[in-house]
């Protein structure tokens, strides 16, 4: 399956914080706090990514397990999934 970014959310980075804008007044967090390893992966959800191209840049960049990433990846999308930023494809 591919995920990429909706358009409910902008990213800013303001004053050393990664920061998820709600673009839209019916969204229940209007704003939503992102790790660094958090906004590495919503920059790459630009366009189409599967999980597995999500993992493998999480243990490009840190030092972490593969299981780890993986978990780390799955928990990152289903937060985006709660606040109805990301889009979802099988065949996208």
């Amino acid at each position: 399956m591919k995920h990429r970014r909706g358009d409910r959310h902008v990213y800013r980075n303001i004053a050393g914080e990664h920061l998820l804008i709600a673009t839209r007044g019916d969204s229940e967090a209007p704003m939503f706090a992102l790790t660094p390893s958090g906004a590495l992966l919503w920059k790459q959800l630009a366009d189409w990514t599967t999980e597995e191209q999500l993992v493998e840049l999480v243990l490009a960049q840190y030092d972490v397990t593969a299981d780890r990433a993986a978990a780390d990846v799955e928990e990152f999308l289903e937060q985006l999934r709660q606040l109805r930023a990301l889009e979802s494809e099988a065949d996208a």
